[in-house]
């Protein structure tokens, strides 16, 4: 390989990734600041409902079009390249972009001749929808091949630019949204319907801009093999080379499909569920269905993808790192090792995020919606917070348990943990309220993480005295800084109010420096920090 062109080690692409998914994320949660006030406060509510139900819709139909096939050609191209079949990875590349942009034509067409059965069917018969699904089904003719090409980046073990294509996707898909709705709410005095039919189409602009860079990119990662890198097919035995057919690529594909696509159900299941609730047994108006649901199906659950970008980062190093190892056969030690690494790393990231969100949650709130009803948001937030954690280490798991050959047992917890949602909805929804859907959906996480990382932990046996002890010290780190955040809150609002978004955010800006002070200070004396060096030179493969 060229220099010019080095892999990234796992404490580089997960960094990456974090970086960007944050960045992404950050960029999807910050825009609502002027998008909310630009829509106002009459509309506001309804405008997120709206745009939240059509955005769950458009992503069952982005991971349907893409049908897992990035996670799968980024673990099926590692695999090869560990074993210098490069010229292998180049014909899954070609017919995997092949395939699913085909599957991506249908996709788009279904998405726009049936726009008003799909809203039928999947947003309650809300017959706003219909409009916006058709603008975002033109973007679904360029998403999977989008998919596709990230995922044969991230394979070659490049996978900070496949990060930083994020970054471009989602600054030119939040310009544009921005520019859309100031026009037809400021300059034209316009409706908030018109608003959100325009910023669905930012997803096209977006992902095409993103495309073109990694283009770019892959020009560059061909020219960085050279023949010296290259085993030949012909010199691979050939029980080692696996057929290249649509049919081997959705098996490997299915599994992470239905794992990446579990999170979109359920806010599908809630959207439709919560609305029959609401309207059948409890007659509540459309303006309180609308209030509610925007609340844990739009507000919160955007501040807590800032959490779930975080696992994503960790998943999406994990599955080529372990599919390498698997790949080479290496030792079952070494495989521990590993794994009791990304426990802790998962641990040490994940849980002083999810404190520190908690901490701020009414902050947060008023920053990124309006003053009222915070008290009943940041509630609702911080209730997210718990189910945003325990979806990130399930998400985790489950993607442990497919690379590791544990496919079928992973393939029925995420059944059960269907079934577990289904069954707890009803009863949830009317015992809480607004929280009952997000409580169900947390349960069925914690159930099944359980039970996978029993069964992980019985194969490899991670758990032991010097993990235990690493992670209840970072817990108490957690906690020591939840608890010392709270108090800084509770001080700051003394002299500054908070009842506006620039006090918020000026609040939210000390309490944020403030708990990444305390929890780096924390680790670094108790020596929980040590586990960024500890995984800063493993290779991807």
């Amino acid at each position: 390989m060229e220099n010019n062109m080095k892999k990234d080690s796992l404490l580089k692409s997960s960094l990456w990734i974090s970086v960007s998914g944050i960045i992404s994320r950050i960029l999807a949660v910050v825009y609502i600041i002027p998008w909310n006030i630009w829509i106002g406060p009459v509309a506001v509510y309804a405008a997120n409902s709206m745009y939240g139900k059509v955005y769950n819709i458009y992503n069952l139909f982005l991971i349907i079009a893409t049908a897992g096939i990035p996670s799968a050609i980024s673990k099926e191209v590692a695999a090869h390249n560990a074993l210098g079949r490069f010229d292998q990875s180049e014909k899954l590349f070609k017919k995997y972009t092949i395939y699913m942009t085909l599957v991506g034509v249908v996709c788009a067409a279904v998405m726009f001749f049936g726009a008003k059965y799909v809203a039928i069917v999947l947003a309650a018969g809300d017959m706003r929808v219909v409009t916006p699904i058709k603008y975002l089904s033109i973007a679904m003719l360029i998403i999977p091949a989008l998919g596709i090409l990230r995922g044969y980046i991230q394979g070659y073990a490049f996978i900070s630019y496949s990060a930083f294509s994020q970054v471009i996707e989602q600054i030119a898909r939040v310009a544009y949204m921005l520019y859309a709705t100031y026009t037809i709410m400021v300059l034209q005095k316009g409706n908030y319907v018109s608003a959100v039919n325009q910023s669905t189409l930012a997803s096209f602009i977006g992902a095409t801009l993103a495309y073109i860079f990694l283009l770019w990119i892959r020009v560059r990662v061909r020219r960085s093999v050279t023949v010296e890198d290259v085993k030949q097919t012909a010199t691979v035995p050939d029980e080692e080379v696996a057929d290249i057919n649509f049919g081997s690529m959705l098996r490997s594909a299915i599994p992470f499909l239905l794992v990446d696509t579990i999170m979109t159900v359920l806010q599908l299941f809630d959207q439709t569920t919560f609305t029959w609730i609401y309207q059948l047994i409890l007659h509540a108006s459309q303006h309180t269905i609308d209030n509610l649901y925007a609340m844990f199906g739009f507000q919160a659950n955007k501040i807590i993808m800032v959490l779930v970008s975080l696992a994503i980062s960790v998943s999406a190093s994990v599955i080529p790192a372990l599919s390498a190892m698997v790949s080479r056969k290496v030792s079952d030690d070494e495989v521990q090792n590993f794994m009791r690494k990304i426990v802790q790393f998962t641990i040490f990231i994940i849980l002083p995020a999810t404190f520190g969100v908690i901490a701020i949650s009414r902050q947060l709130w008023t920053a990124f919606v309006f003053y009222n009803q915070s008290i009943l948001g940041a509630k609702v937030l911080i209730v997210s917070c718990f189910e945003a954690f325990f979806y990130c280490v399930f998400m985790i798991l489950e993607n442990v348990l497919q690379v590791t050959h544990h496919m079928k047992k992973s393939m029925i917890y995420l059944a059960i943990a269907y079934l577990l949602k289904i069954v707890l909805q009803l009863p949830m929804t009317l015992l809480l309220g607004v929280y009952g859907p997000v409580v169900a959906t947390t349960i069925s996480f914690i159930i099944m993480g359980h039970f996978a990382f029993r069964l992980i932990n019985k194969q490899f046996h991670i758990i032991d005295k010097k993990l235990a002890k690493s992670l209840l010290r970072i817990l108490a780190d957690g906690l020591i800084m939840l608890i010392v955040v709270v108090i800084a809150n509770f001080l700051l609002v003394q002299v500054i109010s908070d009842a506006t978004k620039v006090g918020a955010i000026i609040v939210i800006a000390i309490c944020g420096i403030i708990g990444i002070a305390v929890y780096g200070f924390l680790s670094y004396k108790d020596g929980s920090l040590k586990i960024l060096k500890d995984i800063r030179d493993t290779k991807i493969y």
